[in-house]
């Protein structure tokens, strides 16, 4: 057959098959909002239809005069009229036809009447409350798979100060289905990675998220979803001030409220400015972002004494904070990730050096701090108690913390699961007691570069990946819980890891090693007497943690990026020293 001929053959195939996926004609990828309400109603695509917080299947569907009856896969009929002037009647069923605008904005256009509505949904802090989030990440181009075939949420907890992360699997085509725990109204960041949207969550509610990549719009389908589109069309503009830590000791605080002072009335004048723009915006948009402003300052305000010489404020400082920002922050408390730094912050500048429940209890009196933020404070105390040394509470201690200090069953909860969790770990033996080496073998040795030579000359002919960390040092910790994929990714290299604990109880070093299962052959651990680990920090010049270094065949320390952190980049690295 002549070539010709089969390209024209071919050809016509693809402009049937074009034709058969666009039977909806100018519907396809069309997203309509009810004129009257403003709420996102439906979202036509070339064979699916958004509707009711679900997308169905398009199983019947017939044309007349650029008007569609359509047929989706819960038995739902829904006629589109003909469309004039960017508008249609749309009919759902035997409903009434509505009035529907065409949405060509990336975010939903502003809604027709102002919502005088205040407040948010306060559940008590209950346990048991939860989101659900359906959606489609629709068009997803090839790199954006790449970054994972799951759908994340996360919100940040007020007792803990982490991160909750929650996931659900998309099918092919970029669509989920996500319930999840929330303690209150939150915060909460969907996708972070790719999406990249921040909004807000409240217990109870079934929300529908739409990002479709080809158009980039970032539509919110819901019963209550107007704050949130209202959010993504409208970000919040709020800016943390931070001292540099250089100046440190040198920046006068009463200056550095003056500069937070002013952040936020930029940040407020931008947000007058678009609320005489947009004058339907709900006042319940308005509220939050103010009170966001409002938290930020307050953080930014409260981080700095970290900054102050002695870690003190001036007296007028700290009562502008208290009156401005304590007294009236926003409920319920979970409503912004950074109240729980700003209430830590706080509370633990009036904590005494010592003292017993009476004064720990008048000093909460004094400055307001009632059910339930007594409870989370306390909560979350402990909570960093047990986390630091990775060492349960005794349990007189928990018993009384339970009885006299912490009533709040969802706060009660997470401090004792995560108690639970160390009296498991304090049972379990170490599988290999060989990889814990005593300091014997350099008693009496004061040189840091010598120490680390004897140390390390059992392993001669190996490169080796010092790891200098301690059990009370965050960052490093949460290296340490990667360390599983460390090991089988760099499996081929014929690594020792040596590891170096700085300052660090014998109890808890040995828990962190058994809680990460930090043991293997090639595995070798030290927790040396702290003149010791000082030398070899000063001759290693370490100056934060973790700190890591390679070590070369010969026992020379290179002066390379050796941070496992970056696995990919520490694969390369030692690839190249094969």
């Amino acid at each position: 057959m002549n070539k010709k001929i089969i390209m024209s053959i071919l050809l016509a195939l693809v402009a049937m098959m074009g034709q058969a996926q666009n039977t909806v004609g100018t519907l396809a990828d069309t997203y309509w909002r009810n004129e009257k309400t403003g709420d996102w109603l439906i979202g036509i695509t070339a064979n699916h239809v958004i509707y009711d917080n679900m997308v169905w299947d398009i199983v019947a569907r017939t044309e007349k005069k650029d008007a569609y009856a359509l047929t989706i896969s819960n038995g739902t009929t829904i006629k589109v009229g003909k469309q004039k002037k960017g508008l249609c009647s749309i009919a759902i069923d035997k409903q009434k036809p509505i009035t529907c605008s065409l949405i060509n904005t990336q975010a939903l256009p502003d809604y027709p009447k102002k919502d005088l509505r205040t407040g948010f949904t306060d559940n008590g802090y209950r346990d048991g409350d939860s989101v659900t989030i359906i959606g489609w990440l629709k068009d997803m181009p090839p790199e954006e798979w790449q970054k994972g075939g799951e759908f994340r949420v996360s919100w940040n907890s007020i007792i803990t100060d982490e991160q909750e992360v929650f996931f659900s699997k998309m099918d092919s085509l970029g669509r989920f289905m996500l319930r999840f725990p929330i303690i209150n109204t939150s915060e909460v960041w969907l996708d972070e990675h790719r999406a990249d949207v921040m909004s807000v969550a409240e217990p109870g509610e079934t929300y529908f998220f739409l990002y479709d990549y080809k158009t980039g719009q970032k539509l919110w389908m819901g019963s209550n979803v107007r704050l949130q589109n209202e959010l993504q069309a409208y970000p919040s503009d709020g800016h943390h001030d931070r001292i540099d830590f250089n100046q440190g000791g040198k920046v006068d605080a009463m200056d550095f409220k003056a500069q937070t002072d002013n952040t936020r009335a930029q940040s407020e004048a931008k947000l007058q400015k678009t609320i005489a723009e947009h004058p339907t915006l709900s006042q319940r948009y308005i509220d939050y972002v103010e009170g966001e402003y409002q938290i930020i300052q307050a953080e930014s305000m409260m981080q700095a004494k970290y900054f102050m010489p002695g870690f003190k404020l001036p007296q007028e400082y700290v009562d502008y904070v208290g009156k401005e920002f304590w007294k009236k922050a926003s409920k319920p408390y979970t409503l912004y990730d950074d109240f729980p730094y700003f209430m830590n912050n706080y509370l633990e500048y009036f904590l005494p050096d010592q003292g017993n429940d009476d004064i720990l209890q008048a000093m909460l009196d004094s400055v307001g701090c009632e059910y339930p933020l007594r409870d989370i404070f306390f909560a979350h105390m402990f909570y960093e108690m047990i986390d630091g040394v990775r060492q349960p509470l005794d349990s007189l201690v928990l018993d009384h913390v339970e009885k006299h200090l912490v009533k709040m069953p969802q706060a009660l909860a997470v401090l004792k699961n995560l108690n639970d969790k160390y009296v498991a770990i304090q049972k379990r033996s170490l599988s290999d007691t060989a990889n814990l080496k005593s300091a014997d073998e350099v008693a009496d040795m004061s040189d840091g570069e010598k120490i680390l030579r004897k140390i390390t000359e059992p392993y001669r002919g190996k490169l080796i990946l010092l790891d200098i960390w301690g059990t009370w040092c965050g960052p490093c910790k949460e290296a340490l819980s990667h360390s599983q994929e460390e090991y089988e990714r760099l499996k081929d290299f014929d690594l020792v890891y040596l590891y170096l604990a700085n300052n660090s109880d014998q109890e808890s070093w040995k828990s962190v090693i058994k809680e990460y299962n930090l043991v293997g052959d090639n595995v070798v651990h030290y927790n040396l007497p702290e003149s010791q680990q000082s030398a070899i920090e000063h001759f290693l010049q370490v100056h934060s943690f973790p700190t890591y270094k390679l070590i070369d065949r010969d026992g020379t320390v290179l002066d390379v990026n050796a941070d496992p952190r970056n696995l990919d980049g520490l694969a390369r690295l030692l690839e190249q020293m094969k």
